[in-house]
């Protein structure tokens, strides 16, 4: 599964890439690491993005107490090289400043956004200061109590500044406009988790639009980092109940990249079955949904219906119907016999036939056409500089797809397996929904090749672990069905900071517990895209075109935890988030 870093790419990035690096360090599977000032990082972006085409697929930071801030960029040169390049600069605790890539990209707006709000760091330059996840107004007035300043809810009109931050138009005067403006959330009906999106209308037609998350999290990087890389992949899981699988099989390709993995084919066959099947649900899920938020309930009761013949296949498999938890580092922890290969593709014929009579219907359907033709629009522009990915970057006719360019430890290649990425020029609500139903044809195929080959062989499931290099890094992607879901990993080691050990212990050479964790769902990008498809929207499709995105706000949102009498932030320990839950609950 491990292949060597190809010596020419490695001497373009030195000569032609990044002849900046002032350290070059091979990882596995043609990535690479390169060290970097922090005062390079913003024309390194234009050079990547602007010159090269790279795309960023994330940028984080990690806090390593006295030793100072490692900011880890990571792009995707796939459209110039088979290459992901992990750019890190390291910033000095006494001096946390570097400046900001988001003014070359707005994919790297939200990342900034939370490097400078969580960690304190200075990103100067970001074209948009305010914060992410924090109350608006925070430290002046935490959202716990009344505003102090009724120009928070107003439109700022002579830029951002820190008591002035809660309104930030896109692409409109506030002073000219004839407009109102409506909140929708933090708590809605319409969408199951916490968010705001306000929206600016004149009459019934939306004119400018903004999202604030940070209503839920549930602290999963520090979770994985304080149980170690095999009982991780458990917690890695619970990120999304719908992606549960997605999830598993990005971890375990991202700690497989900590150590010369060789993943036996066979596992390899499984995961993909698992996490093609996984794309199926969640895709007839979503049809369902959709159906729903415009109001043709006979639609999200026929897929629903549908979708269950899946659950079935895969409870059969694993045991379990929402988390697998058959995701093992090596491989996976059962097998499929020959017999349940053999009856569950039995079912693939009914199951494709019925999609094939439903997902016409659905997408002639007079209802669903009058609600999603032209609405939410989204140029191929818009989403290149946005970073959109998945079936809304594909849908605005950007032929993006993991499971080609970067693909996880499963069974991809296209002398093994066949298959085609989907992509739809509509730009649009339509576009979208057009690219999901042609994908569950496509990961239906996927199903039936998987379960062919696992009808006929047998194998080995399962290569044992091998030590892991105290200090190693890696980057581990797959394709969600949402989008391209990354995760970054950091071994433990001799640099290790005490306070991320577990109770009573210190600091060992080659620790079994990763130094960091960092997670970038795809609901993380095409979350932040949502008010550019409301702009121009009627009122009533307000819904639908957040809901296009097939949202997830949990996986999204990040935590800390604020005093708001003291204005101090802090970290809780499990004992103390255990006795303050029991203090709340207990009558």
């Amino acid at each position: 599964m491990t292949t060597s870093t190809d010596p020419t790419i490695m001497e373009w990035l030195k000569t032609e890439v990044v002849p900046e690096g002032l350290e070059f360090k091979p990882l596995r599977e043609n990535r690479v690491l390169v060290m970097v000032k922090p005062e390079d990082v913003d024309r390194l972006a234009e050079r990547f993005v602007k010159k090269l085409g790279a795309r960023l697929i994330h940028a984080t930071g990690v806090d390593r107490e006295q030793f100072g801030f490692d900011i880890v960029y990571v792009y995707d040169f796939s459209k110039a090289k088979n290459l992901v390049l992990v750019l890190e600069a390291h910033v000095d605790r006494d001096n946390p400043i570097i400046p900001s890539v988001g003014k070359v990209t707005w994919q790297a707006v939200w990342a900034e956004r939370e490097i400078k709000e969580f960690l304190g760091i200075n990103v100067a330059g970001m074209p948009d200061p305010r914060h992410q996840f924090l109350p608006y107004e925070w430290p002046k007035n935490p959202e716990t109590g009344l505003p102090s300043d009724p120009s928070l809810y107003m439109p700022a009109t002579t830029g951002v500044s820190p008591t002035s931050e809660n309104w930030k138009p896109v692409g409109i005067d506030p002073k000219t406009a004839r407009s109102s403006l409506l909140p929708i959330g933090p708590y809605h009906p319409g969408v199951i988790e916490g968010q705001t999106v306000y929206v600016r209308v004149e009459g019934e037609h939306v004119v400018d639009a903004d999202i604030k998350t940070g209503y839920h999290h549930r602290g999963i990087h520090r979770l994985i980092e304080r149980r170690g890389y095999n009982k991780g992949v458990f917690v890695s899981e619970r990120v999304c109940g719908i992606c549960s699988a997605a999830h598993g099989l990005a971890y375990v390709t991202c700690a497989e990249n900590l150590y010369d993995a060789e993943i036996p084919e066979r596992a390899q066959y499984i995961r993909t079955l698992l996490v093609e099947l996984n794309r199926v649900h969640s895709h007839i899920l979503w049809i369902g949904v959709a159906a729903d938020l415009i109001g043709w309930k006979t639609g999200f009761m026929i897929t629903w219906g549908l979708r269950e013949r899946v659950m079935d296949i895969i409870e059969a498999i694993t045991g379990n119907r929402v988390n697998y938890g058959i995701w093992r580092l090596g491989g996976v922890s059962r097998d499929v016999s020959q017999e349940l290969a053999m009856k569950a593709r039995q079912t693939i014929p009914g199951l494709k036939e019925a999609l094939t009579q439903l997902i016409p219907a659905v997408v002639d359907h007079p209802v669903v056409k009058a609600r999603v033709v032209g609405v939410g629009p989204l140029t191929f522009a818009q989403a290149f500089d946005g970073g959109a990915v998945g079936p809304v970057a594909r849908a605005s006719n950007w032929k993006i797809d993991t499971r080609r360019d970067n693909p996880p430890h499963a069974m991809y290649d296209p002398s093994k397996i066949s298959w085609d990425i989907v992509v739809d020029d509509h730009c649009d609500m339509l576009g979208r929904t057009l690219v999901r139903a042609k994908e569950t044809f496509v990961s239906i195929g996927i199903v039936d090749q998987c379960l062919a080959y696992l009808e006929k062989t047998a194998g080995e499931i399962r290569d044992k672990p091998k030590t892991i290099e105290p200090g190693s890094e890696a980057v581990g992607l797959n394709e969600a069905p949402r989008g391209e879901l990354f995760y970054y990993m950091r071994a433990g080691g001799t640099d290790v900071p005490d306070y991320m050990m577990p109770e009573g212990k210190h600091n060992v050479q080659g620790s079994n517990l990763p130094q960091a964790v960092r997670i970038r769902t795809p609901s993380y990008r095409n979350n932040a895209l949502i008010p550019q498809m409301l702009i121009g929207s009627a009122l009533a499709d307000v819904p639908i075109v957040m809901g296009s995105t097939d949202q997830c706000l949990a996986c999204t949102d990040r935590v800390e935890v604020i005093n708001d009498k003291t204005e101090e932030s802090y970290t809780l320990s499990w004992e103390e988030l255990v006795r303050m839950s029991q203090k709340r609950w207990r009558p």
